[in-house]
């Protein structure tokens, strides 16, 4: 490992699961370089469910009556080599706001990992729970309903987030499909730590 976002490797495409485990380590690094403690719950139970990091804020108090009990959070890290990033939702969890109110416990960090100069690149997107419900749920409902097709797609489908979205960027109107207004509103979540704090 040369740097924080940099890994080394002999392999031009790592597993899936060691680049997932990779991934997570490296959100567990930058997360006590912003000075918070974190420890990835998948050391305990192997995937677990709908978690894979803990990180503390010592600096936040839960509530003035338990001053000695700092602020937690309950992050997912997704992490790929390709653009479209799987969530771990289908496409018709996707398009049930209320499913996602209930499924998703906290923030997520998308992982996005290249190749350049024989190192691998890792680029980090951190959306707050809210951000990540609604930047599901609007993408997938204009995936399945301002697309024009002959043939309808499968909702059974791994539903997936674009980094061009994660960059706050639009989906211009097309012959293919109808324009796709980020909810995001043009702000990239790049390397937006705070977000973990946020709702």
């Amino acid at each position: 490992m040369s740097t924080n976002n940099t890994l080394s490797t002999r392999s031009t495409q790592p597993e899936k699961a060691r680049l997932g485990a990779v991934g997570e380590n490296m959100v567990v690094s930058m997360l006590m370089q912003n000075g918070w403690d974190a420890f990835n719950a998948n050391c305990t139970i192997k995937n677990y469910k709908s978690i894979d990091i803990v990180c503390l804020n010592s600096e936040i108090k839960e509530t003035p009556n338990y001053p000695w009990k700092p602020v937690s959070a309950l992050i997912q890290v997704k992490t790929s080599v390709q653009k479209n990033i799987p969530t771990g939702f289908t496409i018709e969890d996707s398009l049930e706001r209320d499913l996602l109110k209930e499924k998703v416990m906290g923030p997520y960090v998308f992982v996005y990992v290249n190749m350049v100069n024989e190192e691998w690149k890792f680029r980090y997107f951190i959306l707050s729970r809210s951000q990540f419900i609604e930047l599901l749920h609007s993408a997938h409902v204009w995936y399945k309903y301002d697309w024009y097709r002959e043939k309808e797609i499968s909702e059974k489908s791994p539903a997936g987030i674009d980094v061009k979205w994660l960059m706050g960027e639009d989906e211009p109107e097309t012959k293919r499909h109808k324009a796709f207004v980020n909810p995001l509103k043009g702000v990239s979540c790049e390397d937006c730590w705070e977000n973990i704090w946020k709702d």
